[in-house]
């Protein structure tokens, strides 16, 4: 349920609706018929693949609905209801009608959108009245929840996912950031676009919607491009900012900025995330507070207070055994980093390192190959040992050339738990739907 304020013709004007009934205060919206609301409601009666909401609005009326965003005429009697030709991009645009007052940043990317979200607010409700995205609501739905969400607020972080093209396009025009920032291109969502150029293009469509500056990897295919307007602001190696002396520091990242002279311009920052590869999401980050106007005090002091996302390079100790639970997520890139993180902190803590590694998902038709080259991968950086499960394990290890593959996902925790001991670190990475977060849950039964 969210909390609005709006009138019933207020909420047809912006969804190019037509209103039938009466013109009523409006104080909250209904997505899921089974909410309940005090106040007067209004359900919005989303159609899928295998629902129809117009099925649910007399559970939504007993619920507190007083008003029905739909597709057609529905057919109870004496219901107030505004006609559309689609409730979802109806939804978008009563978010963007609520969001004309905020500056909206916008963050996407094949990886670390929802870490780079999450420490700009950090760095920016130092200063400024902030709302984000929650959890990784970014998709049409959740994009909207999250521009219907805004009451006074100053800044709205907005994280844009997408699986085709086009999407982030729809996005970014309810948007219309003030600011956005494209984290990377990978191989993330491959098996949907087809090529990294076509990815590359797709994360792209954030660009000409931008009204102010738009932040990308300092890479020669975004200086290929050409725009009047946003400025572009190229964050990496050589670029307008670039990170210097990054290194291990605490569970977290200690690292400097510097300008296009390599002069520092801020040093001594520190933040509570796993990975080296998160400083780069810290450096997109800390030219945000910059460009917002957050002195370098509260910059520091944001990411000093940032706390790592869920499932994301979290380390815990699980029975003496030091775990990196990495189970949100995973790209072909983001994998790679990961690995080459536990290196480093293993190295740092005089540990060795292990990996339990499971499917990378959405890749397409190479997958066998990206499999493969991860298990390479890591018998090059000198991983002590892979323990793998999944469609794509044996793949994984022919390219470690060894291992152990785990046929029966009930065995993994207490292998482990016989295998490991107080000097291993285990880095636990695989797709989300992967669900190898159960796996950690029992190593500490």
């Amino acid at each position: 349920m969210i909390e609005v304020n709006f009138n019933s013709l207020e909420i047809a004007n912006a969804i190019n609706g037509i209103l039938v009934g009466k013109n009523e205060i409006i104080k909250s919206i209904m997505l899921d018929s089974r909410e309940k609301s005090t106040e007067n409601a209004c359900f919005f009666a989303i159609k899928g693949k295998n629902f129809n909401g117009n099925s649910y609005i007399k559970e939504a009326l007993k619920n507190g609905a007083r008003l029905v965003v739909t597709e057609e005429k529905p057919s109870l009697d004496q219901i107030s209801y505004i006609l559309v030709e689609d409730v979802i991009k109806a939804i978008g645009l009563l978010g963007k009608y609520n969001s004309k007052k905020t500056k909206i940043i916008a963050v996407t990317g094949s990886a670390g959108k929802t870490t780079t979200k999450e420490m700009i607010k950090y760095i920016l409700k130092e200063k400024y009245s902030v709302i984000a995205t929650r959890s990784n609501e970014n998709n049409e739905i959740g994009v909207a929840k999250t521009l219907l969400s805004i009451k006074d607020h100053d800044f709205c972080i907005v994280e844009m996912g997408m699986r085709a093209k086009g999407e982030i396009e729809y996005l970014a025009k309810l948007c219309k950031p003030y600011i956005s920032v494209i984290t990377n291109c990978g191989s993330a969502h491959l098996q949907y676009l087809g090529s990294t150029e076509d990815i590359f293009k797709a994360k792209c469509e954030i660009i000409p919607y931008t009204q102010k500056y738009c932040i990308v990897p300092n890479e020669k295919r975004f200086k290929n491009l050409s725009y009047e307007n946003p400025t572009m602001i190229f964050a990496g190696a050589s670029g307008d900012y670039e990170l210097f002396d990054q290194s291990f520091y605490n569970n977290g990242i200690k690292f400097k900025v510097r300008d296009n002279n390599h002069n520092i311009i801020s040093e001594d920052l520190f933040c509570d995330a796993f990975g080296i590869y998160n400083a780069q999401n810290a450096l997109n980050a800390y030219i945000i507070g910059q460009l917002c106007g957050v002195n370098e005090i509260y910059i520091k002091r944001g990411f000093f207070n940032f706390k790592g996302c869920d499932m994301r390079g979290k380390v815990s100790v699980i029975n003496g055994i030091t775990i990196i639970e990495d189970c949100y997520n995973c790209s072909y890139e983001g994998m790679k980093n990961a690995i080459f993180s536990l290196n480093e902190y293993s190295k740092e803590n005089l540990k060795k390192p292990y990996i339990l590694v499971g499917d990378m998902l959405e890749i397409g038709n190479d997958s066998e190959e990206y499999h493969f080259r991860i298990g390479e991968y890591a018998k090059d950086l000198g991983i002590k040992n892979v323990f793998s499960y999944g469609m794509f394990s044996k793949s994984i290890l022919d390219g470690f050339c060894g291992g152990k593959e785990f046929k029966d996902k009930k065995d993994i925790a207490p292998h482990l738990l016989n295998v490991l001991g107080e000097d291993d670190v285990l880095l636990v990475k695989a797709s989300r739907g992967a669900h190898f977060e159960n796996i950690i849950s029992e190593m500490k039964v």
